[in-house]
């Protein structure tokens, strides 16, 4: 009795533990299921599993399915333009270039996302109908399972696939809600302010020892000067850069990553242009060289003259 209890509780333990895996994120298909991930891996995916591991398994399998479906019924003109949209799918997967949900908060399907990012059927459909197509069906369905599009564009182009649109909606992955979405900072904005922060930190240093032994050149606090300058600017323009655009409110701003780095940037080239100042105004001794060449005449034993090329170094 105790041997049963035990092993009963255990399965249903399993059990629960099999289901919270389960359902904790969506399954990426509701044909198929997660049976793509789990005939690769061997296991099933969880909400830990990275999204784009479950979406390459998903499609390779959906391609490896439809390939072997008995097509003899279709005539030889659809069975050419089935295989090539399978060889289509294969190079979409290939890829691995996929649709980010960034506005539903659940797994769903997505078929253009707000970068431009078309998924696999979408994908079938631009490079056969073109781009057009996709994205006025994009603008009607986007969130929409293939199933659920009752729409006389998408029953068209399947009906002239090969494809039949239970096949559609199985290709068709659903993808996981990405919250708090930031784009990353502009890559143009990111290599200037380096550059930047390298300049006047390089600057700031120098500007500081010479503050600090009382002597300078004069290089240093007008370059720290311009630098800084820049870099304020620069600071300042990438606070209020139009980088990201609020779904629902339609406001553009900056993303959090951009303002940090115009901070810094902000910053640093005030502390750039104020030391420099401050080096010019409280150091009016210019460094003395230590290394110096020079060009001396001298007197020769036989009363005439003659010239030397003469080198001092202070240690």
């Amino acid at each position: 009795m105790k041997t049963f209890v035990t092993t009963a509780f255990a399965s249903l333990l399993f059990l629960c533990v099999w289901m919270e895996r389960r359902s904790a994120d969506g399954t990426i298909n509701p044909i198929i299921g997660d049976v793509s991930f789990e005939m690769k891996y061997g296991t099933l995916p969880n909400a830990d599993t990275d999204d784009q591991v479950r979406i390459a398994a998903h499609l390779e399998y959906a391609e490896k399915v439809l390939r072997k479906r008995d097509v003899s019924q279709l005539s030889a003109q659809m069975r050419s333009k089935r295989m090539h949209l399978l060889d289509l799918l294969r190079d979409y997967r290939s890829a691995g270039l996929f649709p980010k949900n960034y506005e539903r908060n659940e797994r769903k399907p997505c078929f253009i996302d707000r970068n431009g990012t078309i998924c696999a059927v979408g994908y079938l459909i631009e490079q056969t109908a073109g781009r057009a197509v996709a994205e006025d069906i994009n603008s009607r369905h986007k969130y929409d399972t293939i199933l659920a599009m009752n729409d006389r564009k998408v029953d068209e182009w399947i009906a002239q696939s090969g494809l039949s649109k239970v096949e559609c909606a199985m290709i068709q992955p659903g993808y996981t809600y990405i919250p708090g979405y930031k784009p990353e900072i502009r890559p143009a904005y990111a290599i200037t302010s380096s550059v930047l922060i390298g300049l006047n930190g390089t600057c700031s240093v120098i500007n500081a020892m010479e503050v600090g032994r009382g002597s300078r050149t004069n290089a240093t606090p007008v370059l720290g000067i311009a630098g800084g300058a820049g870099q304020f600017i620069a600071g300042v323009v990438g606070l209020n850069r139009k980088n990201q655009v609020d779904a629902a409110s339609g406001t553009w701003y900056a993303s959090r990553t951009q303002r940090n780095v115009s901070m810094v940037n902000m910053g640093l080239g005030s502390l750039s242009i104020g030391l420099s100042i401050w080096n010019l105004a409280v150091n009016n001794r210019p460094i003395s060289r230590r290394s110096a060449w020079d060009i001396r005449s001298f007197p020769d034993a036989n009363g005439g003259s003659g010239v030397a090329l003469a080198f001092t170094h202070k240690f």
